[in-house]
C-alpha cells in the first residue's frame, strides 16, 4: 500500500525473442526484490514513502530494463557479485537461489545483468542484445 511504483516505456511494444516464462520470472524477481528492499527499509527506519520506478527502453542493439528504489541498496555487501551466488542471501528468510536463477536465464538469452547502490536505495540494469 505504502509504496508508489512508476512504470516507464517509450513504446507501446518491444519484441524479443526469449522464452516467455522464463523472463517472467526474472522480472516476477527483481521487482519483488525491490518491494522487499523498501518495506525492509521502512521497518528499521520509517521512510515517508517506498518508491520503486521500472523503466524499459527499446535501443537499436540491446533492450534495456531497470529497476529502482528507495529501499535498503547494496551498501553493506563488500563484493556486490556475491549476491549472484547460488545461497547466498541477506534476508532472514532467503534461500539465495532467486538471483542465481535470475543471473542463469538472462546469461541463457544473451543478456547481462549489474547492479548499483544508490545513495538512497539500488538500481539494478538488465540488457539483452538483440540477435
Amino acid at each position: 500500500k505504502n509504496i508508489e511504483i512508476d512504470f516507464i516505456n517509450e513504446k507501446k511494444e518491444i519484441f524479443y525473442r526469449s522464452d516467455n516464462e522464463q523472463l517472467s520470472r526474472v522480472f516476477f524477481n527483481l521487482i519483488k526484490n525491490a518491494i522487499e528492499s523498501v518495506q525492509e527499509k521502512c521497518l528499521e527506519s520509517p521512510i515517508t514513502k517506498g518508491k520503486i520506478s521500472i523503466e524499459i527502453n527499446d535501443y537499436d542493439d540491446y533492450i534495456e530494463f531497470i529497476t529502482k528504489d528507495n529501499g535498503k541498496g547494496f551498501k553493506d555487501l563488500k563484493n556486490i557479485k556475491e549476491i549472484l551466488n547460488p545461497y547466498f542471501t541477506t534476508k532472514k528468510k532467503g534461500t539465495g537461489l532467486g538471483l542465481a536463477i535470475v543471473n542463469k536465464i538472462i546469461n541463457d538469452h544473451n543478456g547481462s545483468i549489474k547492479f548499483a547502490h544508490l545513495d538512497n536505495g539500488a538500481k539494478v540494469t538488465v540488457e539483452f542484445l538483440k540477435l
